[in-house]
């Protein structure tokens, strides 16, 4: 919980979202591989602290992901974008534990973290791949700046009592 806030708060700051979002990816395989090799050295109060040091990052992900997703998606709604990354997510998660379970059973805790640690890299490279167009953060700073300019809008055309339109005036009338 508190990496997510941390990164929250990072992101909210620096507002470099493809960044910070690739940074935490990383550390969150960086976590997970030590994690993956920490387990077989029968030191408790090690396998804790990469356990906090990978759930720091893995939890640091979410909000960063989110925003991210939001912010190349849009104009699409927040909801939406958020909707798809949560019910993806949850697809994901309930495959992953199935794969993870079945190859925890069959070959060890070694052969499960190292499937997922591969998965992990497979999101750190289609993450790197992703255009960082930040199409939501560049309308909020036009608005910002005042960039935004007023278009004029034509009034309907008002007749004086002698009938003469004086509304509108070209060099060919004067």
């Amino acid at each position: 919980m508190v990496g997510s806030i941390i990164c929250g708060f990072w992101l909210d700051h620096t507002k470099t979202y493809k960044q910070t979002t690739l940074m935490v990816y990383i550390l969150s395989f960086v976590g997970m591989v030590v994690f993956t090799f920490t387990l077989d050295l029968q030191y408790l109060l090690i396998v804790f602290i990469t356990a906090g040091v990978l759930g720091f990052f893995m939890t640091g992900y979410l909000p960063l992901g989110f925003e991210f997703a939001v912010e190349i998606t849009y104009p699409e709604p927040e909801g939406t974008s958020s909707g798809l990354l949560n019910a993806s997510a949850q697809i994901f998660g309930i495959l992953f534990t199935l794969a993870q379970g079945k190859l925890m059973t069959d070959y060890g805790p070694l052969a499960g973290n190292i499937f997922l640690s591969a998965w992990i890299f497979v999101g750190i490279v289609l993450t790197a791949l992703i255009k960082s167009d930040l199409k939501r953060h560049n309308v909020n700073a036009g608005v910002t700046k005042m960039d935004v300019k007023a278009v004029p809008v034509e009034s309907p055309t008002e007749l004086v009592p002698n009938g003469i339109d004086y509304s509108v005036h070209t060099e060919s009338r004067i």
